[in-house]
């Protein structure tokens, strides 16, 4: 029996036309991928549906072979079975002909036992008479010899039809018996050609039904097929759509993206540009405050200079007023020593430490070089220092020539510098408050002793730090 139903037939009724991808997917490129798995899908169902629909008319033409072989039987069956109906007609006109035959010998014998029964009556008429006793007993003896031919023939005569009524009765039998036989063959005959032509019809019409149900298969197969190919046609368009739209994306992602690496490009070679100018700046600041160290230097010594040319004129003039004393040789004085007492600032900043200022701005160093840009205060190692004010750590770590360092920004362009710790408290980046322990005062070092070198920085440049912090 051919199978009509297939597994994904269900399956693929539940395919429907597809709309456009929506806000779900999370990119273009995500709804074109899936756009075009679907569209795999869709092209996978066609070639099953386009296989099974191949296979229902391989089927389908297998049942009309089927059909027309069956056709082809059940005519020669008919043929048959017409044959057969011939062959009965024939046999029922000779059935006819044996029974009219019957009939004419039952009526033979009929004839045949009437004659012999008149036989047997006048035998039994004439009793036990012997040919002796009529020849005795005659009158004419001259009639005795043709009375005993006649007797004799008649006994032939007797005998004779005796045979043939037995004769007759057999043949009455054997006729009935060959046309009861005929009859049951062909009745048999009939009831098998019957039987088969039955048979043929049901296949016939079952083949037919089979064929009906897959014509309609077939026909809901190519419908399914054309709602496929409108569905991959549909969906062949929208990822030919989402393409373009993507390509467009691209273009637009690399123009920014080039425009963007341009601006980065412009703004790097203008950063560039700004960062060589500061650096220039800061060199030509540097210049300009080695260049006024220098001058400040020289006009301390021109002023030392001087002050020793006054006190040499004062020594001469002094002299000349008073000739009676001893002429003694002018004593230089000595460069004046570095205060050891607190000198109050000017500013509202508390210092950074409590202590006595050995060092101030501006003045120059012991072992010689560049003035002091900051000052120091004279305190024992690990005094707490503690911030000036408010701001951010730019710097916490060690510096040459410094120790460990703090730098500390407090407003947009003014930093507070806190030197020669002996250790840092605080990590760059973090905010601290008035008062807010940043380290520990250090030991030795450029300073010769003990104590904190604190700078502040306006702009980049150093200032005074007595304008800021009041002691």
């Amino acid at each position: 029996m051919l199978l009509l139903s297939h597994p994904r037939v269900g399956a693929l009724l539940a395919l429907t036309i597809l709309l456009p991808v929506g806000a779900g997917a999370a990119t273009l490129q995500e709804k074109i991928q899936n756009s075009r798995q679907k569209l795999e899908h869709i092209h996978e169902n066609l070639g099953q549906m386009q296989a099974h629909l191949a296979a229902g008319q391989k089927t389908q033409a297998q049942l009309r072979g089927e059909i027309s072989t069956i056709n082809q039987q059940v005519v020669a069956v008919q043929e048959k079975l017409v044959g057969i109906q011939q062959q009965q007609q024939l046999a029922k006109s000779q059935i006819a002909d044996l029974r009219a035959k019957i009939s004419a010998l039952r009526a033979a014998l009929a004839q045949q036992k009437s004659i012999l029964a008149q036989q047997l009556r006048a035998a039994y008429t004439l009793g036990g008479v012997t040919p002796l006793a009529v020849w005795l007993q005659t009158e004419r003896p001259g009639e005795l010899g043709r009375m005993s031919v006649f007797y004799e023939s008649l006994a032939r005569a007797r005998s004779t039809l005796i045979i043939k009524t037995q004769d007759t009765a057999q043949q009455i039998l054997k006729t009935k018996h060959e046309v009861q036989t005929h009859e049951t063959r062909l009745a048999q005959l009939a009831r098998q050609v019957g039987a088969q032509e039955h048979t043929l019809q049901q296949q016939r019409q079952h083949h037919a039904a089979l064929e009906s149900q897959l014509a309609d298969r077939i026909a809901a197969d190519k419908a399914k097929i054309s709602e496929l190919q409108a569905n991959a046609h549909i969906l062949d368009g929208l990822v030919s759509r989402l393409v373009v739209q993507f390509r467009r994306q691209e273009e637009v992602a690399r123009a920014k993206a080039a425009a963007a690496e341009a601006q980065r490009k412009a703004e790097a070679a203008a950063a560039a540009r700004r960062a060589a100018a500061i650096t220039a700046r800061r060199q030509t600041i540097e210049q300009r405050r080695l260049a006024q160290g220098a001058q400040a230097e020289q006009r301390a010594r021109q002023e030392q200079k001087t002050e020793r040319a006054r006190q040499v004129q004062r020594a001469a003039n002094a002299q000349k007023q008073a000739p009676t004393t001893v002429v003694r040789p002018p004593v230089i004085a000595a460069a004046p020593a570095l205060p050891t007492t607190p000198i109050v600032g000017h500013g509202h900043y508390p210092a950074p430490v409590n202590g006595p200022i050995s060092a101030r701005f501006g003045a120059p160093r012991v072992t010689g070089g560049l003035n002091w840009q900051g000052i120091i205060f004279q305190s024992v190692v690990g005094t707490p220092v503690r911030a000036i004010a408010p701001g951010m750590v730019l710097y916490a770590g060690p510096l040459r020539g410094y120790g460990q360092i703090v730098i500390v920004q407090i407003a947009h362009s003014l930093l507070a510098i806190y030197g020669h710790l002996g250790a840092t408290d605080v990590h760059v980046g973090e905010q601290v408050s008035t008062g807010r322990q940043v380290g520990s005062v250090g030991s030795g070092g450029e300073l010769g002793n003990d104590g904190l070198y604190f700078e502040m920085r306006n702009a980049g440049h150093p200032v005074n730090p007595l304008y800021y912090i009041h002691n």
